[in-house]
């Protein structure tokens, strides 16, 4: 049964397909030819749905492009994941992918492994304290400008000005995807004085940190208006804190990132005004599209590539060759749509 409600998926992907991967002009196609070897993908963890699917489709490609994956779970533990490295280099693989738990304190595993002649390519967060071959990223600063583009517009459709109440409640601030979100978000909420944010982060991503979080604002600051949680994963934890508070839908609009099935549920219920949502599988593949010319130690040009239909830009950092995947709001009007991968039939 799984199988078939797979097939019916990747059906209608196909069905969708002509019109979304028409690359404009001037974008890059990308066709990997085959490799071989091992290949390590070390994981954040597997609990939310857009790490297992991540962790699916990193196998999926690898296998079609003709490499062994080895998958480890670091269960969101930084120390887990410095142990898994350390692991991963004794088995001189091909390459090592890793979502970081800690950007940070993985730094000095990293340079090993690429002292060792082994590349590492970062996934779903930025290393930005050393080099590494590769990342493939959302545009986490861009999604905090977008989400802070749709909080002005909400505020102003509720108070006839852009004006306001906000909690933004970010995630662990050793992970860069919180970080640039909320920088992206102050740059321009700093262009409205009268909108007021509150931010607070919550370590470890914990959703009952998170739901903590907003129960002692919203006993503390009863006129919030909107409510910006980074990583949609959470926010199922938040909806009973609402309902205890007494507060209906609407009352307080939430807004999300990531696009998991949880988020499209809560939109569809009204609970959720919008997400916006990643582009997982493309940003999965982002990391085997390069990955003969990595291998091959070649330069990687900059520029705009087709990758799966997406438009993504290729850009030199100082942290090395980065792969920005745009984000996309989901709200009610887009919510069902088979191509957002929260609408995938994970494993």
């Amino acid at each position: 049964m799984f199988k078939k409600r797979v097939l019916i998926v990747l059906v209608a992907l196909a069905i969708l397909a002509p019109a979304a991967m028409a690359a404009p002009a001037g974008v890059q196609k990308v066709n990997p030819p085959r490799g071989s070897g091992v290949v390590y993908y070390l994981q954040f963890d597997m609990v939310n749905g857009f790490n297992i699917g991540s962790g699916q489709y990193m196998e999926k490609f690898g296998k079609e492009l003709g490499y062994t994956m080895k998958l480890l779970n670091a269960r969101g533990s930084a120390t887990e994941q410095i142990n898994q490295m350390d692991a991963a280099i004794s088995q001189k693989p091909r390459a090592i992918i890793i979502k970081p738990v800690e950007a940070n304190t993985i730094v000095a595993a990293v340079n090993k492994a690429r002292a060792a002649g082994i590349p590492v390519l970062s996934y779903d967060g930025t290393i930005t304290d050393t080099t590494v071959e590769f990342h493939s990223v959302v545009g986490t600063e861009k999604i905090g400008q977008m989400a802070a583009e749709e909080t002005v517009k909400i505020l102003k459709a509720r108070r006839g000005a852009e004006k306001g109440k906000v909690l933004q409640v970010l995630g662990d601030l050793g992970d860069f995807y919180t970080v640039f979100i909320d920088k992206g978000f102050r740059a321009v909420m700093a262009k409205y004085p009268n909108i007021t944010v509150i931010t607070k982060d919550t370590p470890g991503w914990e959703s009952t940190t998170t739901a903590n979080v907003v129960s002692d604002q919203l006993t503390v600051n009863k006129d919030i208006d909107v409510i910006f949680v980074h990583a949609d994963s959470r926010l199922p934890a938040v909806i009973p804190v609402l309902e205890a508070k007494g507060i209906k839908k609407g009352a307080i609009e939430l807004l999300g990132t990531d696009g998991d099935p949880s988020a499209l549920q809560l939109i569809r219920d009204g609970w959720l005004k919008e997400t916006i949502g990643v582009p997982m599988v493309q940003q999965v593949f982002g990391e085997f599209a390069f990955l003969d010319r990595i291998l091959a130690k070649q330069k990687l040009a900059t520029g705009q590539y087709d990758i799966k239909g997406v438009t993504a830009d290729l850009v030199t950092e100082k942290w090395g060759p980065t792969l920005y995947l745009p984000g996309q709001i989901i709200d009610k009007t887009n919510v069902d749509d088979p191509s957002q991968w929260g609408n995938i039939k994970l494993k």
